[in-house]
């Protein structure tokens, strides 16, 4: 019965029975000669018994298999002593029946390949097998190491440059939408910068992801009249993706090159297997420094937002003014770390001055909207004629916010001594009048949002506040707070919550609202900012 002896290094042979008419040969889980290499495509390669005999088939992978030393092409059949090349691994095929060892196979050497020049004790192969192990240790340790990316790129060429014979080493990384390789770091050995690299391999690189040996580029027929290799004047190339697994997919993010000027063939396959598994390392390196940089850059993004929000609450009245005879009350939930509502109240003059806006969109830039408009509203609101003290905080919104975005908003002046309450409607939610006998009306004079026209004009409105009354002012995040079932919570049920809860002062009001709330949405998260402002007259 034929077998496998897989070697790997220097360590010992693992030898492997062939029972099956189809042997499959890869990194996947699923194949049936596992070989833990990033070299390897999933399924690289397979081993075939037909009439008699064994066949090798290369299944198109990446890297390409070696048989006895020369890349394979087809389906080639096996004979006794042939050494597989996959990456660092040798796999050995012979056809012996096993004898003498404990576990039925016997001991048999790695056939060496004919052709290899001796070097004293050592082959060219030993010395290249070894100059790339140290390699590829010292890359490992390099690598553990957190660096920035701009020196992460000068490493990589410094380890490419000690594993094979280039003159000219380049690292390209996607960037940008249309993913094209944009050059990172380039130099020669000696250090002197390059301008460029051949974008005709670069290019085949990206579109085949696959790596490249080309031990004389003018004889490559779809490379040899390319402009950017006659111009470059080198005779041989590699190149290889930054390519990594994450999951079961393949992700490239750029590629390494190198070429020389020597004479040709001064890349060989061992060659590429190095630079390929450096570049593996470096893709990972890479992909984990980005994730790195993402997260840091969360973290500064969450650390700016949380004191936008700190300065964003500070806007907010601390504590309503005390006034005798009356009780107010505010509260105000983002849906995001910062939001686009606001509320607003002052005593001033011998009156009570609020408001509730809320600006189009939601986030950072609705937050810096509402701030803008909080300083308006603030700068006028104190003005007559009331609605063209309107008019022109419209104007001040129109000015300054961005094309199409909007406010809406309620202003309102109480006079304490007797009740009488003027307001403007902005295209807000008409607020709601609570009398104490439970009749419900609703407040909807004024006029259009702020911001979307300059010139716009707007009428006040006015109410009496008797004793027992309660005005309450809210966003459209109340009202549209939605069930479980997909259901809004609307004014009918807010009228009738504000209705339940009037024998309350403002506080009690306002808590009744918000605890129907949450029952009536599940406790569900906020969609939306959420801004509600109640004013009771007691006495």
């Amino acid at each position: 019965m034929a077998q496998i002896a897989i070697c790997r290094g220097d360590g010992p042979a693992k030898r492997i029975q062939l029972t099956k008419e189809r042997i499959a040969i890869g990194r996947s889980r699923d194949e049936d000669i596992v070989l833990s290499d990033q070299w390897l495509s999933r399924h690289h390669a397979e081993i075939r018994f037909r009439d008699g005999a064994y066949y090798l088939r290369d299944l198109e992978s990446r890297n390409g298999t070696l048989l006895n030393g020369q890349r394979l092409q087809g389906e080639v059949r096996l004979a006794a002593g042939d050494v597989i090349t996959l990456g660092d691994h040798r796999l050995v095929f012979d056809t012996a029946e096993a004898e003498g060892d404990s576990d039925g196979a016997r001991a048999f050497p790695p056939r060496e390949i004919s052709d290899v020049t001796t070097l004293g004790d050592a082959t060219v192969e030993e010395v290249r097998r070894t100059r790339a192990l140290k390699v590829l240790r010292r890359a490992t340790q390099e690598l553990l190491a957190f660096r920035p990316m701009e020196e992460l790129y000068e490493l990589t060429l410094d380890l490419l440059f000690e594993a094979v014979p280039a003159e000219r080493g380049a690292v390209l990384l996607h960037e940008g939408e249309g993913r094209e390789p944009v050059l990172k770091a380039s130099r020669s050995r000696a250090g002197r910068p390059i301008g460029s690299v051949s974008r005709s391999i670069a290019r085949r690189v990206v579109e085949e992801g696959v790596a490249l040996l080309l031990p004389n580029v003018l004889d490559d027929p779809n490379l040899g009249d390319a402009e950017s290799v006659v111009l470059g004047g080198f005779h041989s190339a590699l190149c290889a993706p930054l390519w990594f697994t994450s999951g079961e997919e393949d992700q490239i993010v750029g590629l390494v090159y190198l070429d020389t000027c020597q004479l040709a063939d001064a890349f060989h396959e061992e060659d590429l297997g190095v630079v390929t598994a450096i570049a593996n390392l470096v893709a990972v390196k890479i992909h984990n420094a980005r994730l790195l940089e993402e997260s840091l850059e969360k973290r500064r993004l969450e650390e700016e937002m949380r004191l936008a929000a700190e300065m964003q609450s500070s806007l907010l009245p601390s504590e309503p003014p005390q006034v005798p005879g009356y009780t107010l009350s505010g509260a105000n939930e983002p849906c995001r770390t910062v939001g686009g509502d606001y509320y607003d109240y002052e005593s001033r003059g011998g009156q009570v001055l609020f408001a509730v806006g809320d600006v189009s969109g939601k986030g950072a830039a609705a937050a810096m909207l509402t701030t803008m408009l909080r300083a308006s509203v603030r700068s006028w609101w104190g003005q007559d004629p009331f609605a063209t003290a309107v008019a022109q905080i419209n104007r001040t919104v129109a000015e300054n916010a961005p094309l199409g975005k909007y406010a809406s908003c309620v202003l309102g002046r109480l006079d304490p001594s007797n009740g009488r309450t003027r307001y403007v409607n902005a295209g807000h939610n008409p607020p709601l009048l609570v009398k104490a006998d439970g009749r419900v009306e609703q407040l909807d004079a004024g006029g259009t949002v702020l911001g979307l026209f300059e010139n716009s004009q707007y009428v006040e409105g006015f109410v009496v506040l008797s004793p027992g009354d309660a005005l309450v002012l809210y966003s459209d995040g109340i009202t549209e707070t939605a069930s479980s079932g997909g259901e809004e919570f609307g004014a009918l049920r807010l009228a009738e919550a504000a209705r339940r809860h009037r024998q309350h002062d403002a506080a009690g009001i306002q808590a009744g609202i918000l605890t129907r709330l949450a029952e009536f949405s599940g406790g569900a998260r906020c969609s939306d900012d959420r801004t509600l402002l109640v004013i009771k007259r007691n006495s």
